[in-house]
């Protein structure tokens, strides 16, 4: 034994914790200032459990994190530049698609027309916007989830007030007429009313800034559900895009391609005490005698609630309750709710089902409100599964 060691049979101790580890500062790089997350600790409650830390503690480090993360994206001069790009894009398609579709004149446009339009293209840039927000998580790598989505949020505030700006300045530019005298084809039924000639109902910019905040918050969720399943960024960034293209496109392509093999001709008796409301659809209906005539009847509500889930459609479908429905937009607006509803208001006696047996459908914009937030439930909460076991492994 050498002097001024320990015998051999007393067991030595290697120092560990603070003192070796820990030099009062942080460890590697930035971190949270949540409670329990990113090196922050929290009080122990002195029976030696797990640590437990108030509720208004923990919200209000997650409201700091999440302001301090979205004041970064405000200071840069290049994401200012990306929200003006993205509602000029939606005012001038909008404009651009009028024009060429014959709605409107390149010298006058409607006011209802342009808000629709406008808002819609609003809805659709939140998407891209807000998973490309989600996946990249932000600024700083040790942010929580929900720092995260409040931080997307913060910034598709900013989308939403820009875009508020936008339509007050179509509001202010287009004119709205006075009283519209609403007219209908009689051959057709129709509404001749011109979609240029309808005001645009108050509302509707309220409307879209909701509008376009959830929509960024839905696909903030999406995104950083995808980028939480894979260790590498690649798959969940095809993931994110897919989803995205799916919802903002693919929806409406899968629903339009599958639509005319839904037209099959059914047996129908005839119609009577029919009430039509002032565009000659029809609102109530008894049936009488047999099955004597044959209809091809189009059954849109079998592929028509896949595009529920598109953000430019919900946004009009939560605007048709606004907007004249004796118009043509207002007419195209109703017609895309009735085509989730089935065909029983557009041909009669359908089978002998008078009118008040007809199944009616659920809201357009229940069905895309729940669908998208059932997509981001699901993936973000797979995605958070999948971090946990990774951090067990």
């Amino acid at each position: 034994m050498v002097a001024g060691q320990p015998p051999e049979d007393e067991p030595s101790y290697e120092p560990i914790g603070r003192d070796l580890y820990d030099d009062g500062g942080r460890a590697a790089g930035p971190s949270s200032s949540v409670p329990g997350v990113g090196g922050a600790a929290s009080e122990d409650d002195g029976d030696g459990g797990p640590p437990r830390t108030p509720f208004r503690t923990v919200a209000a480090a997650v409201v700091r994190d999440a302001w301090a993360d979205a004041m970064a994206s405000f200071r840069a001069v290049s994401f200012w530049i990306v929200l003006v790009a993205a509602v000029a894009g939606a005012g001038a398609s909008s404009y651009l698609l009028l024009v060429w579709f014959g709605v409107v004149s390149w010298e006058t446009s409607g006011p209802v027309a342009m808000f629709l339009l406008a808002g819609g293209g609003l809805c659709l840039a939140a998407t891209i916007l807000g998973a490309v927000w989600g996946f990249t998580r932000g600024r700083y790598g040790a942010l929580t989830m929900p720092v995260s989505l409040l931080a997307c949020l913060l910034r598709g505030l900013a989308l939403a007030v820009l875009g508020v700006v936008l339509l007050l300045a179509l509001r202010f530019l287009l004119a709205a007429p006075g009283t519209v005298e609403f007219s209908v084809d009689p051959a057709s039924g129709l509404p001749e009313s011109p979609a240029g000639s309808i005001p645009a109902p108050p509302g509707l910019e309220l409307l879209s800034l909701l509008t376009v905040v959830f929509e960024v918050g839905v696909f903030a969720l999406l995104g950083m559900g995808f980028r939480a399943w894979f260790t590498a960024r690649l798959p969940g960034a095809v993931l994110t895009v897919l989803s995205t293209g799916l919802f903002a496109v693919g929806n409406f392509a899968a629903a339009f391609l599958l639509l005319p093999g839904t037209l099959v001709t059914e047996r129908t008796s005839i119609p009577v005490n029919v009430e039509r409301d002032r565009i000659g659809r029809y609102l109530s209906y008894e049936c009488i005698g047999e099955l004597v005539r044959s209809e091809p009847v189009l059954h849109s509500e079998r592929v028509m609630w896949l595009t529920a889930g598109n953000p430019a459609l919900l946004y009009w479908a939560l605007a048709s309750e606004q907007v004249p429905t004796e118009g043509e937009l207002g007419w195209f607006l109703v017609s895309l709710q009735r085509s989730t509803e089935g065909p029983a208001y557009e041909v009669a006696c359908i089978n002998g089902v008078p009118s008040e047996a007809a199944q009616s459908g659920f809201p357009l914009s229940t069905i895309g409100i729940a669908g998208q937030l059932a997509a981001a439930a699901a993936v973000t909460g797979t995605g958070i599964l999948a971090g946990r076991r990774r951090a067990r492994s």
